[in-house]
């Protein structure tokens, strides 16, 4: 990869809980996100992909500066978002914007369509009333919606139409990065495909990078360029698309690809799918957060916490057995 466009090393999030009577309480912190580094490049999409739980959403909203980071640090274009504010601040939310899971609940419906993607423009101050018009009417032509659209309301529109008005109003300012968080698990899945076909196209065309949060495997598959796979907090997997999907290596890894319905009935089936609950991230297990559902786990792994470490083909893994 060349300079990358973000860079996150050893990020956390903690969040601090208060056990017990007022004066005999103590803080226990969840480990909602723990020592996570990634890098993502210019034009690529980063998927991540665990169960619900994993830290994935508290990921995102770290990298959008919605939550501080308890440790760690994010670098944008070389540059470090820690302490931001006044203009520097307003740069990175302009280069930084996101899609949420539900438009429904992301749309204003006091608002009319024209002055929702119009709202990060006159935030901004980038654009006269004329200018703002007419960009308006341009990327609801990207995201393909009809032109009388910006005159209407959201409640007026389908799921995926509003979806294509939240795409179509994080485009406003011209970003590099945008964080798809979820961005069409409330969606039918017959207008799935489209919605993905148009982020695609978007990227082609503008050179934007995403930062895929999913759940849907065949999603991030088809997506991504690289993936991430988090378990607790923690990445135990990440690596080329193709290349983790074809061989994945994490036993965790494994067993959310076979848990996932296969592509045809005739398909042999895998491993069995994992048992039992995932650790509280109140109280994670000692040493591999994921020896207590794995299949291949010793002695060493309760002393140990295994390092994510390069295995070839692109490939890092966490994992003592591989």
């Amino acid at each position: 990869m060349s300079t990358p466009l973000i860079e996150v090393d050893r990020l956390s999030k903690y969040f601090p809980i208060r056990r017990g009577p007022p004066l005999f309480s103590r803080v226990r912190h969840v480990h909602a996100v723990d020592d996570v580094s990634f890098a993502i490049g210019r034009g690529e999409t980063f998927g991540i992909v665990g169960e619900s739980g994993c830290g994935k959403t508290t990921l995102s909203r770290v990298i959008l500066l919605l939550e501080e980071p308890t440790g760690g640090t994010i670098r944008f274009d070389g540059r470090p978002t820690a302490g931001l504010a006044g203009e520097g601040l307003r740069d990175y939310r302009r280069a930084v914007q996101a899609v949420f899971q539900d438009p429904t609940s992301a749309l204003s419906p006091r608002m009319r369509v024209g002055d929702i993607v119009a709202e990060p423009l006159r935030a901004t101050g980038t654009a006269s009333a004329a200018e703002r018009r007419a960009e308006v009417e341009r990327l609801l032509k990207v995201v393909g919606l009809r032109d009388n659209a910006a005159s209407a309301y959201p409640h007026e529109f389908s799921g995926g139409q509003r979806q294509r008005i939240a795409i179509a109003r994080a485009l406003a300012t011209k970003p590099r990065l945008i964080v798809l968080d979820e961005p069409i698990s409330a969606l039918d899945i017959s207008i799935r495909a489209q919605i993905m076909n148009l982020l695609r196209d978007i990227q082609d065309s503008t050179g934007t990078a995403f930062l895929l949060i999913a759940h849907d495997l065949a999603v991030v598959k088809h997506m991504s360029t690289r993936v991430g796979v988090m378990y607790l907090g923690k990445l135990v997997e990440t690596g080329p698309s193709d290349a983790l999907y074809r061989r994945p290596l994490h036993p965790y890894t494994r067993a959310l690809l076979a848990a996932a319905l296969p592509a045809r009935p005739d398909d042999t089936p895998g491993p069995p799918p994992l048992a039992g609950e995932l650790p509280s991230p109140l109280a994670p297990p000692s040493g591999c957060r994921f020896r207590t559902r794995c299949p291949l786990a010793g002695p060493d792994c309760a002393e140990a916490e295994p390092p994510l470490r390069g295995v070839g083909h692109g490939q890092y893994v966490a994992c003592h057995r591989v």
